[in-house]
């Protein structure tokens, strides 16, 4: 008993307690410079993000206005009337409307890195987490309807077009893929052809729901691209 009255207790919970403290402090440190590293990183990776949505946005209203026009076309070929219609506004809506396919492939490369990487924890706020993972799957979508048009545009329309011997000249000359050194002269009778109508109807089904899906796929994008404006303006 007399060695436990006589031990410095005192002294031993002093420096139990500053080691203590001493550990603690310095997983703070620790806690407080990873934190740090973390929120320039996440800068970064949010200054990239938002070039990267910028960019795709630009480029997929200019794809969706092509597709206006496209549609357009379409609908005037399907409501054909020769006697409306001078040749050149008929070959201008052929061009138009047969020769359109899915120049747009909607790539987020940024935002592709940080899923894949695991990185996109780095993004604090929920709602821009949230609002990404709803613009990828619009993007799929749009990838889809792209696909779908892709197929209808090289099996449907185009093959048709090269064996209808009436328009060789005039699609071999935009496509180079026959032209002739003489022949007749182009006439558009096989827009009445109901086989042909038909196609250009499911054309334009296909046009017209890639319209809606890049509109779409834009309030997603734009929304997306806020929320990583106003995470920017708090640093």
């Amino acid at each position: 008993m007399a060695i436990l009255r006589n031990f410095p207790w005192p002294r031993i919970v002093a420096e139990s307690a500053i080691i203590i403290a001493s550990i603690l402090m310095a997983l703070w440190v620790d806690a407080w410079v990873s934190d740090r590293v973390d929120r320039k990183r996440e800068s970064a990776r949010l200054i990239a993000l938002h070039a990267d949505t910028s960019n795709t946005l630009e480029a997929l209203i200019t794809a969706r206005e092509d597709a206006s026009v496209a549609a357009e076309s379409l609908r005037q070929i399907a409501d054909f009337q020769p006697e409306s219609m001078s040749d050149q506004e008929i070959t201008e809506d052929l061009l138009a409307s047969l020769l359109f396919g899915p120049t747009f492939y909607p790539e987020m490369r940024v935002y592709d890195d940080l899923k894949n990487s695991g990185e996109l924890a780095l993004l604090t706020n929920p709602e821009l987490r949230q609002a990404l993972s709803r613009m990828d799957a619009k993007l799929e979508q749009l990838r889809v309807a792209q696909a779908d048009l892709i197929t209808v545009q090289t099996l449907n329309i185009d093959t048709y077009m090269v064996d209808h011997m009436d328009l060789r000249a005039f699609y071999g000359t935009i496509t180079g893929l026959d032209i002739p050194d003489d022949g007749p002269d182009v006439n558009f009778e096989h827009i009445a052809d109901q086989k042909f109508q038909n196609r250009v109807l499911l054309k334009l089904d296909l046009v017209a729901w890639r319209e809606y899906e890049h509109e779409d796929t834009e309030s997603q994008l734009l929304a997306v691209k806020r929320f990583i404006e106003m995470e920017l303006e708090k640093r």
